[in-house]
C-alpha cells in the first residue's frame, strides 16, 4: 500500500500530503476522505481573520484541508516546540492558496497560527495520540481532548518558547468511536467559546495552566431539524457547533460514514441530470459565500412516499451550521454551485450490507424526462462496523488507484433482449483515455 506524496516544509513532520481527486465533470472534483472517525469543519467567518497567537496540541495531530477561493492567499506561522525534535524551536512561515488537492499535516507539539483565513473553511481529519498508559486513567493525566491547546504569543523570544512533550501513543479505533459519541452527547450543551490556555508561573514558582472560557453571549441559533416542505423526509439537520468568536468556530461531523468533499469550481455550475441514490441518504454541508443563492431541484421517486412524484425547486444559502438530508430515492439536481464546496457524510439506509459499492449507488436521470422513475426503497440498519470496513476498503482502493481518476456515471439502458439493466461508466486516463465499464 502506497502513502500519499509528502512535501516537506522545513520542520520535521510538518508537510503537505497529496489527496486523491476524482474528476466530476467540468471544473468539479471529488475528494474522498476514507475515515469513519470524527471529523471537524472549521469556519472563520467573512471578516478579516487572524489567530493572533500560536497554539499547539499535545495529543491531536491536525490534518487540515483548506476549502476556499483558489485566488485567496493565506499564511501559516509555525514553530517546533517538541523537546526531542531534530528541528526543535525552528520557525517556518508558509504562504499558500486553498486547495482540495492537498492536506497540511501539523504534528503534535508544533505551534501554529494563521492569517487571512476569512472566507476559508478547513476540514480537519485529525489523528489522536494518548499519554502513557500509567497516567492515562489517573489524576496525573493533564491531557483532555476538549482543552488540548496551549497558546503563547507570536512575539515570544526564542528563550521564552515553550517546550512540549507530545503524547506518544496513537489512539485506537475504539477511542475515535468513543470520542464521536462523547461529542454527540455534550457539544449541544456547550455554553462557552473554545478555551484560551497558557502556562503561568505562580508566586511560589510552580507552573500551572490557566484556562479562559468566554461565555457565549450570542450565536446563530439553528433548529435541530427543519423540514423542507413539499417532500417527505427532506430537510436540514443541525450540526453540533463550538464557537471561538462571533462568527468563527467548528462543527463536529460525528456520523461514521466516510467523507467526500466536492469542489464545484468557479465557473457557473449546474448539472444536466438528476442524481438518485437508492441505498444512501445524502447529508450535505454547503460551504461557500454566505450571501450566495444555491438552487436545488427535487423529485420524490419513492413509490411508498406520501409525496410520491412531487417536484420542488428550493433556494437556500450555504452555511456550515447544518446539513441537508436527502432521503434515498429522492432525485436532486443543483444549480448555482460555483464557488461552493459540499461535504457529504452520508448514511446507508438500504441494500445488502455485504456489498460495498457506494460509488455506484446513483442513477442519472435527464432533467426534462418524464414520467420520473419509480423505486421501492426497503429500509435497513447498518452497524458501526460496516462503516469502518467500508473506510478500510476505500483506503486500500485509493492506495493503488491513479492519483486522478473520475466519478462514475450510472444509468439504465436496454440490452439486446429488451431487458433494463444498470451500467456504470468511469473515464480512465491510461493509454490516452477512454471509458471503462464498471458494473452491469
Amino acid at each position: 500500500m502506497t502513502s500519499p506524496r509528502a512535501v516537506p516544509t522545513g520542520i520535521d513532520g510538518l508537510e503537505w500530503l497529496d489527496t486523491h481527486t476524482l474528476e466530476n465533470g467540468r471544473e468539479s472534483v471529488v475528494v474522498p476522505f476514507p475515515t469513519s472517525d470524527l471529523v471537524h469543519i472549521v469556519f472563520h467567518g467573512e471578516q478579516p481573520f487572524s489567530h493572533g497567537h500560536y497554539g499547539f496540541h499535545l495529543g491531536l495531530e491536525d490534518r487540515l484541508t483548506f476549502l476556499g477561493s483558489r485566488e485567496k492567499t493565506a499564511t501559516g506561522h509555525f514553530v517546533d516546540c517538541r523537546r526531542d525534535s531534530p528541528t526543535f524551536h525552528r520557525k517556518v512561515d508558509l504562504t499558500f492558496h486553498p486547495s482540495v488537492s492537498r492536506t497540511l499535516r501539523i504534528p503534535c507539539g508544533v505551534g501554529h497560527c494563521f492569517d487571512d483565513l476569512d472566507g476559508v473553511f478547513t476540514l480537519n481529519t485529525f489523528r489522536a495520540y494518548l499519554p502513557p498508559p500509567d497516567v492515562l486513567m489517573t489524576d496525573k493525566n493533564p491531557w483532555a481532548t476538549g482543552a488540548d491547546i496551549l497558546n503563547f504569543p507570536l512575539d515570544s523570544a526564542d528563550e521564552e518558547l515553550p517546550i512540549a512533550d507530545p503524547n506518544p501513543y496513537p489512539a485506537s479505533p475504539r477511542f475515535y468511536e468513543l470520542l464521536s459519541r462523547m461529542q454527540s452527547e455534550t457539544l449541544g450543551s456547550v455554553d462557552h467559546e473554545y478555551p484560551f490556555t497558557e502556562e503561568v508561573t505562580l508566586p511560589d514558582g510552580t507552573v500551572s495552566t490557566l484556562m479562559i472560557r468566554k461565555r457565549l453571549t450570542h450565536q446563530q441559533r439553528v433548529p435541530e431539524w427543519e423540514q423542507i416542505d413539499g417532500i417527505h423526509g427532506l430537510g436540514w439537520s443541525r450540526h453540533l457547533a463550538v464557537w471561538s468568536g462571533d462568527d468563527a468556530g467548528y462543527v463536529a461531523l460525528t456520523d461514521p460514514a466516510p467523507v467526500q468533499v466536492i469542489d464545484h469550481g468557479t465557473s457557473p455550475y449546474a448539472t444536466d441530470a438528476y442524481g438518485i441514490h437508492l441505498e444512501w441518504e445524502d447529508r450535505l454541508t454547503f460551504l461557500g459565500p454566505l450571501d450566495q443563492s444555491v438552487e436545488m431541484r427535487f423529485i420524490d421517486c419513492r413509490r411508498d412516499s406520501p409525496t410520491y412524484h412531487a417536484e420542488l425547486v428550493y433556494t437556500f444559502k450555504p452555511s456550515p451550521l447544518r446539513a441537508m438530508v436527502i432521503p434515498a430515492g429522492v432525485a436532486h439536481a443543483p444549480a448555482g454551485m460555483e464557488n461552493v464546496f459540499t461535504v457529504n457524510r452520508p448514511r446507508r439506509c438500504a441494500g445488502d450490507p455485504t456489498v460495498f459499492e457506494p460509488g455506484n449507488d446513483v442513477i442519472d436521470w435527464p432533467l426534462s424526462k418524464r414520467p420520473a422513475p419509480t423505486f421501492e426503497i426497503s429500509p435497513a440498519d447498518f452497524e458501526f462496523a460496516f462503516y469502518r470496513t467500508l473506510a478500510d476498503r476505500q483506503r486500500r482502493y485509493l492506495a493503488n488507484a491513479p492519483a486522478v481518476s473520475s466519478t462514475p456515471a450510472t444509468m439504465f439502458v436496454s440490452d439486446d433482449d429488451g431487458r433494463t439493466v444498470k451500467v456504470a461508466l468511469r473515464k480512465i486516463h491510461a493509454d490516452g483515455g477512454g471509458s471503462e465499464l464498471l458494473q452491469r
